[in-house]
């Protein structure tokens, strides 16, 4: 099954990377939106994206967004004020979002704003582009042409469970809920059996049945793992509200979702919907897992693929669930986290599952965490725990974040505001310092303003770090000070937070040519080492070449490197010195 989902991952790919999608939302960016970082941009790399964070994270409200995108869609459809909980808009700064979607190979922006009007204050329209946002166009484009098909499983409840367990039960003729769905469950059973309109006490009770052909049973049927032999749908008023039944046969049980588990009812409802939905829909799909176990959960993720694919749908799915995800790629993960200075949310667009899941604090929340920014150095970090034991190994987990040391400075951003066991251990040739700057040994008057922290922060890093503010109409003083205060929170936690491996990189730790002379003698006695010496110019080319000369091909670099690290590990040298009297002092 993994097998296949990689498979089929791999084809989608293939169809976003050769622009196969003629109607694709590319991006989507937050100038100003509710609680979302002032800014905040989503990059849709991938035909499937999925939104992970915590409860209250602005996902849904993203989702919500990116149903209003489409032309004939409205975000106040869902969003809307109320004298409880109002709106609040600033004269120049509205709610709003801009998306850009491809038209003949370039990038139309659309930028849709909340308009109060007397008759609509809840009224979203496509505005003029707006300079200050960064608009790539000066003319106004219309919005994208797209079905939307928008499931929040939270809500996706059957007739039957929305009025046993959420309406209040008034009748003048039964004396239970039980007596009324007995009495109204036959009307129900009348419109199954026969597909007519009930009109019972009012015309038009129902709406025609729905039967899933074979193919979608057959798609809930492996979804669930069970066999049935037909489904069917019913959306009717029969239990006082509007909602949605089903019915459900197997070869000796017939059963319809009172009896159901309320997963079986969403999968129905999810199959039908996607399946027949518009070629190149954008389905929007928040937090699918409920109810699901994890191997129903997987088996969708493949139903969902394999949709689009077929039919080169755009989907974007919030989710708590590491089933949904595993295996994704990085740029398809989008993570919500909060800022603990201003309770806005940002969005980090390129996270693996695990790091992800971080954020959900689904991992091991105890052990303190150690980001590098090579794969290499993540061995050499862990091999070294494993030496110092497993009290000093289950204190620390070890996480080789992709993007480079650039993207890992930007990212402390976020870090900074949620947790003070976060530890960065960059490649020696990050060090732009010899010393990490403190700001207690630095005069005031060289750090009294963002520019001359931000300037510092350059020295250090060697790159410019963007910080996120707060939203709404602040003033210039405002903003400098906030700038200022997170500059210096940052430059604070770099000298406690922040740490170099002892030299320029982690393969000059671990190459050994005495060592080397020793495995090649081994593996291939008729060669010499300078054939290896001789065409690299530094040790990440000599493991490289080492490789290749050993083995032919490079499959092996990954168990070469091991047996080098090994080696070192086994030296106990100064570098492995280094590294172990550092570990100690951040388990301290």
């Amino acid at each position: 099954m993994i097998y296949e989902i990689v498979k089929n991952i791999n084809a989608l790919q293939q169809l976003k990377d050769n622009d196969i999608h003629k109607k694709y939302i590319e991006y989507i960016r937050y100038p100003f939106f509710r609680n979302l970082a002032p800014d905040s941009k989503i990059t849709f790399d991938f035909p499937i994206t999925f939104l992970v964070g915590k409860n209250g994270g602005g996902k849904s409200s993203t989702l919500q967004s990116l149903y209003g995108c489409p032309k004939g869609y409205s975000l106040g459809d869902y969003w809307f004020t109320t004298e409880l909980d109002p709106i609040k808009e600033f004269d120049k700064n509205r709610n709003c979002f801009i998306y850009g979607y491809k038209d003949n190979g370039s990038i139309n922006e659309v930028i849709k704003q909340r308009i109060y009007r007397d008759n609509d204050p809840d009224y979203w329209e496509t505005a003029k582009p707006i300079k200050r946002y960064g608009m790539l166009n000066s003319q106004r484009f219309s919005p994208i042409e797209k079905d939307v098909v928008y499931l929040d499983f939270r809500t996706e409840l059957s007739a039957f469970d929305k009025f046993f367990h959420f309406l209040k039960f008034r009748s003048n003729t039964h004396k239970t809920k039980q007596d009324f769905l007995r009495f109204y469950s036959n009307k129900l059973k009348e419109a199954f059996d026969t597909n007519k309109i009930i009109s019972y006490y009012s015309p038009n009770r129902n709406k025609p049945k729905v039967v899933l052909t074979k193919i979608e049973t057959k798609i809930v049927s492996e979804i669930l793992r069970k066999e049935f032999e037909t489904i069917e749908i019913i959306e009717h008023n029969l239990f006082k509200d509007w909602g949605t039944s089903i019915r459900l046969k197997q070869k000796n049980i017939n059963y319809s979702e009172a009896f159901a588990g309320s997963g079986e009812t969403a999968i129905v409802i999810l199959v039908h919907k996607i399946f027949n939905a518009e070629k190149e829909s954008l389905i929007l799909l928040d937090e699918p897992e409920t109810s699901l176990h994890s191997g129903a959960q997987k088996r969708l993720m493949s139903f969902l693929i394999e949709q689009c694919i077929k039919k080169k749908h755009q989907v974007v799915i919030s989710t708590h669930s590491p089933f949904l995800i595993e295996n994704m790629p990085n740029d398809s993960i989008k993570v919500f986290s909060t800022l603990s200075s201003s309770g806005k949310f940002v969005i980090d667009n390129d996270r693996n599952y695990k790091e992800a899941f971080h954020e959900l604090e689904i991992e091991n929340t105890n052990k303190k965490n150690i980001l590098v920014e090579d794969k290499i150095a993540q061995i050499v970090i862990d091999k070294t725990l494993e030496k110092l034991g497993k009290a000093t190994q289950d204190i620390f987990e070890t996480k080789y974040l992709s993007g480079g040391a650039d993207d890992i400075n930007q990212r402390l951003t976020t870090i900074m505001e949620f947790t003070d066991d976060t530890y960065v251990v960059f490649d020696g040739d990050q060090k732009k310092l010899q010393m990490p700057i403190d700001l207690n040994s630095i005069p005031l008057n060289q750090q009294d303003t963002s520019i001359k922290l931000k300037a510092l922060i350059k020295s250090q890093t060697g790159c410019d770090v963007k910080f996120y503010l707060n939203g709404g109409n602040q003033s210039k003083e405002l903003k400098e000070k906030e700038t200022h205060s997170l500059a210096k929170k940052y430059l604070e936690f770099y000298n406690r937070n922040v740490f170099y491996l002892p030299l320029s990189i982690p393969e000059d730790i671990i190459w050994d040519e005495v060592f080397a002379k020793k495995l090649l003698k081994l593996i291939q006695p008729e060669k010499d080492i300078s054939a290896i010496t001789n065409i690299s110019t530094n040790s990440k080319e000599l493991l490289f070449n080492f490789c290749r000369e050993c083995y032919g091909e490079n499959t092996q670099y990954e168990s070469t490197i091991l047996q080098f690290v090994a080696n070192w590990i086994n030296k106990e040298d100064s570098s492995y010195t280094y590294i172990k009297d550092l570990i100690n002092q951040l388990k301290n």
